[in-house]
């Protein structure tokens, strides 16, 4: 019976169209709101995030042994210095980034550094200015988290043509742009589009979505500076 449900579902998906309002905005499918509430099937927004649940989840039982003893504030530190190994990052970057106050940053970078993750370089033009450099230890870090999120992606792409992707990403593209411009829940430029793009493209929209702050919640600064 259920299978016959999903059937349904799936062909009420494929054959139905969102009716548009006077307004511009879009009314949800009655047969869509009734598939949900009938539990048919997950409404998109809880589709997504039990998938960023499932893929949180493996991360974690796949990740490299040497990540064990880092906090997730390290690891976000360590990934962010990773990618950005060409230029030269400095300890107020590092809270531009994240969202978190000079002290927070200075307290979670020194125990990094009596870790053994960074060390802090002065620069030639200004002595004062200290550059945050990875050791050969974190180095290593970075690189197995990365070959292990690659990993994760091939598995998780399994079955999906590079089309089939294309379209995926542009329909999240979409589905954040629908609720960002609404206008309540920020400013739009730190939201940078989600849809596929070639590397060089890519590349330059991730050093502009780097350079923009990322608002965090007080709790969420507590975990950047906890040590585990």
């Amino acid at each position: 019976m259920l299978h016959m449900q999903l059937l349904h579902v799936q062909r009420v998906i494929l054959c139905s169209v969102n009716d548009i309002q006077n307004d511009g905005t879009a009314s949800v499918n009655p047969a869509f709101a009734e598939a949900w509430e009938r539990g048919a099937c997950k409404p998109p927004s809880v589709a997504i995030r039990s998938l960023h649940n499932v893929i949180n989840r493996y991360l974690t039982v796949t990740r490299p042994m040497e990540v064990e003893s880092l906090s997730g504030g390290n690891i976000d530190i360590i990934t962010f210095l990773a990618r950005h190994s060409e230029r030269e990052i400095f300890p107020q970057d590092v809270e531009r980034r994240f969202g978190i106050t000079r002290s927070t940053s200075s307290r979670v970078l020194a125990l990094m550094e009596r870790k053994g993750l960074i060390v802090r370089e002065s620069v030639p033009r200004d002595a004062r200015l200290k550059k945050i450099v990875l050791t050969d230890k974190s180095r290593d870090i970075a690189e197995a988290l990365r070959a292990n999120a690659i990993a994760m992606e091939g598995i998780l792409l399994q079955g999906l043509s590079d089309d089939e992707i294309r379209e995926f990403m542009h329909v999240l593209d979409v589905m954040q742009t629908n609720l960002v411009s609404t206008g309540l829940i920020g400013d739009e430029s730190r939201y940078s589009s989600l849809a596929l793009c070639e590397a060089e493209s890519w590349e330059r929209q991730s050093r502009e979505c780097e350079s923009q702050p990322t608002v965090r919640k007080t709790s969420q600064e507590d975990e950047t500076g906890k040590e585990e």
